[in-house]
């Protein structure tokens, strides 16, 4: 049997950048047509844009809050997840923050008992973690704090100049100063600690914290000569001119195909009107990615959201960008660099490309080889439209043609691809359900040489574009022709139609030969076939469920769980029955940890065994006020009935499964029958998850089903426009916990 011939590859985001570029964007590892702003973008205004900024932040409540720098106020409103086009619904009228009252204690910052009148134009807001917010005003060397709890005034910090903007960073916040510039990190006590400022920053505007810590400023806000600069590394800069905010995107599922591992998203904001510009921030230089759309924006600021999209001002309120529609340039091309088979007259085979070709589009490719390149210049390596990034030792980089060759490149045959029915060349190589790339091939039409280059022509209808992610390059071609005839081989001409046309048999039956060298892989649950799955597991007498085959993960991300548990069954049927082997069943389907409790590790009445063994009695108390057992009202010992064994009797062979999700009814259907098909015949097994809710006694385990202490960051339950947390009441007044004014219960029910 033949082995399987090598090939050359061209596949990386380094590998990318060291090719030559024309009219044509690098998105992480695809290539496309590059993009430009529409008429109505290009016709902006080239005046700087003078107007203050306003300031806009969430807090932990998802409540926006608005400066109004003209009016001398702060507005807010309730976000919602609800159409981007939209504005955001009005909680209610707009609240004046400032607190009033003659006799309104300041706090701790300062000993005055009246409270400040109207704001003197704020600009720019934070809200740190304990949900409180600081105000920068214009002309002033101050800023304020407010509790957002209590509503309070907390108090004014001074400061050496007057602030521009802030941003905050869980319970501390970056100010940006101005005249001269500096940086000073505050706390909500009021403690202040000036940061370096670099020598290179000259006229800072607007501030942005990326999510992995690093500090960006904004220089020359609204001018032409705007620019992005990293505050640890002034040296790196974006030029965007007219830019008014900057701040990072986050938690869009398109981001993580586009900006992976330790990349984010850079969003600068224009001119009111204008679209938002987006940018990959990496070490190297930014790349610029597919704008967003944003109708209304008033020019003002911009704010990242809950969700992670980015929110914006506008005369009819508060909105999101959204993903705006590309007028994507009519045609392109990429030239890739040397391509080296090692050996001198080299008869290339075929190409397979890894494309996404819409319709209306198309790709084609032109060849040349030669064994010894001419001598003279190269032709230019270009960058990709969206970005001027060099990779790493760009002297490694394989040559490019030599510029004789690249106009004889131009002038050669230019072929169509071939979408190929079978899916990649690969064999048993599996396509990801989400990949929206098919492989294409086509022969190399070239002389027998040594070096191949490869020119990629893409033709766009403007409103689409094709794309290429991968390029592999057989090599050599097959030798048919050396086990057939002469006779059929004397002709130059017939010789190179029968070298192509024995091409295809020579493609399937290599196709099938490497299958049979590779069937190994058919007993591999991780690359098998999904279809021969359940004659895989057969062979180990594990019978497969169909609900299984793509279980939810955390993130939205799904998994073939067949392929887990056929992986490790041999492992689960050793311990099939036990907690280890029940826990991992259940949570391979799940893709989350859970718990088992066996009621026998907690056996007993509920109270505690105090003093003599024969009383059992419910007077535990935790705390000052928390009781386990007893009746409600009642303070003293209250003697139960029943005796130790009873309580053994009721807890032995019995057992609980903590499962700290909310389950579909498919999801709790498939946990039952695991359950029923895997647990010991003799037991009894309750499931407990977050929508089974948690009772004291029964079902209320502390550190398992409840947390005591600190939230751990939970959303609050919104009912209509009013939340289920702090100040409110949940019960009976009499036997509840009155936590603020407002009760959900006997005098104030939902619906």
């Amino acid at each position: 049997m033949p082995a399987p011939r090598p090939f050359a590859l061209i596949r990386t985001q380094d590998q990318w950048l060291r090719v030559s570029h024309e009219n044509t964007a690098l998105e992480g590892e695809v290539v496309q047509l590059y993009w430009q702003d529409s008429a109505d973008q290009q016709q902006g205004d080239d005046s700087p844009f003078e107007k203050t900024g306003a300031g806009l932040a969430f807090d932990s409540h998802c409540r926006v809050y608005h400066s109004v720098p003209g009016e001398g106020r702060i507005e807010r409103l309730l976000w919602a997840v609800q159409d981007p086009l939209q504005p955001a619904t009005s909680l209610a009228t707009p609240v004046d923050l400032i607190a009033r009252e003659d006799d309104e204690s300041l706090g701790d910052f300062s000993s005055a008992n009246k409270s400040p009148g109207a704001l003197n134009q704020p600009l720019g807001l934070a809200i740190d973690e304990d949900d409180r917010l600081f105000v920068a005003e214009a002309g002033t060397k101050s800023i304020l704090i407010y509790d957002l709890w209590t509503k309070r005034l907390l108090g004014r910090v001074p400061l050496a100049n007057e602030p521009l903007d802030l941003v905050a960073d869980g319970r501390a916040v970056y100010v940006l100063l101005k005249s001269p510039a500096a940086l000073i990190r505050i706390d909500a006590r009021g403690n202040l600690k000036p940061m370096p400022f670099p020598a290179e920053i000259i006229n800072p505007s607007r501030l942005a914290l990326c999510p992995n810590g690093e500090l960006f400023i904004l220089e020359n806000a609204g001018a032409a000569q705007a620019r992005v600069v990293e505050y640890k590394n002034p040296a790196k800069v974006k030029a965007v001119a007219f830019a008014t905010d900057i701040e990072f995107q986050t938690g869009d599922a398109v981001l993580k195909q586009v900006c992976s591992g330790e990349k984010h998203v850079l969003v600068v904001a224009r001119q009111p009107q204008q679209d938002f510009l987006r940018f990959c921030i990496s070490e190297t230089e930014p790349a610029e990615l597919p704008p967003s759309k944003a109708r209304g924006y008033d020019g003002l600021g911009i704010v990242r959201a809950p969700d992670g999209r980015i929110g914006f001002w506008t005369d009819r309120g508060f909105r999101h960008s959204v993903a705006a529609t590309l007028r994507y340039l009519p045609a392109g091309s990429v030239t890739t660099f040397r391509l080296d088979s090692g050996d001198f007259h080299t008869t290339w085979g075929r190409l397979f490309i890894d494309a996404c070709i819409p319709k209306g589009t198309q790709i084609t490719v032109r060849c040349i080889t030669i064994d010894e390149p001419p001598e003279g210049p190269e032709f230019p390596r270009q960058s990709p439209s969206n970005t001027t990034a060099i990779p790493p030792h760009p002297e490694l980089s394989a040559p490019m043609p030599p510029q004789l060759l690249a106009n004889r490149l131009a002038e050669t045959t230019a072929q169509l691809l071939h979408r190929r029915e079978t899916g990649k060349e690969l064999p048993w190589v599996r396509q990801a359900e989400t990949d929206s790339f098919e492989t294409y091939e086509a022969p190399v039409l070239a002389e027998p040489g040594r070096y191949l280059w490869v020119r990629f022509d893409f033709i766009g209808n403007t409103r689409t574009t094709p794309r290429v992610k991968a390029l592999r390059a057989e090599y050599p071609t097959h030798d048919y022709l050396k086990r057939i005839p002469k006779t059929f081989s004397r002709d130059e001409r017939v010789a190179n139609f029968l070298q192509r046309y024995l091409a295809m048999f020579e493609g399937v039956l290599g196709e099938f030969e490497a299958k049979a060298d590779a069937r190994g892989a058919l007993l591999d649950p991780r690359c098998a076939p999904a279809e021969i799955l359940p004659w895989l597991a057969s062979f180990l007498g594990l019978a497969l469920d169909e609900r299984m085959a793509h279980a939810p993960r955390p993130g939205g991300i799904t998994a073939d769980v067949r392929r887990q548990l056929i992986a490790e069954a041999t492992w689960l049927f050793r311990f099939r029955g036990t907690v280890p082997g029940l826990s991992r069943f259940i949570e391979i389907y799940l893709g989350m940890q859970i718990t088992i409790l066996e009621k026998f590790r907690f056996r007993g009445m509920g109270g505690v065994l105090l003093g003599d063994s024969e009383t059992l009695s419910s007077n535990s108390v935790l705390g000052a006020g928390f009781r386990v057992g007893g009746a409600v009202g009642v303070d003293e010992t209250v003697d139960l009935t029943g005796s130790v064994d009873d309580a053994f009797t009721t807890h032995a062979h019995r057992f609980t499964l903590v499962i700290p999700a909310m389950l579909t009814s498919e999801q709790h259907d498939v946990v039952q029958q695991i359950l029923d098909l895997h647990r010991p015949a003799h037991t009894l097994v309750e499931i407990c998850s977050v929508g089974a809710g948690m009772r004291v006694g029964r079902g209320l385990h502390v550190a398992l089903t409840s947390i005591l202490g600190r939230s751990g960051g939970f959303t609050e339950l919104q009912l209509g426009s009013s939340l289920l947390g702090r100040g409110s009441v949940l019960g009976r007044p009499q036997v509840g916990t009155i936590i603020g004014g407002s009760r959900l219960g006997e005098d104030s029910r939902p619906g």
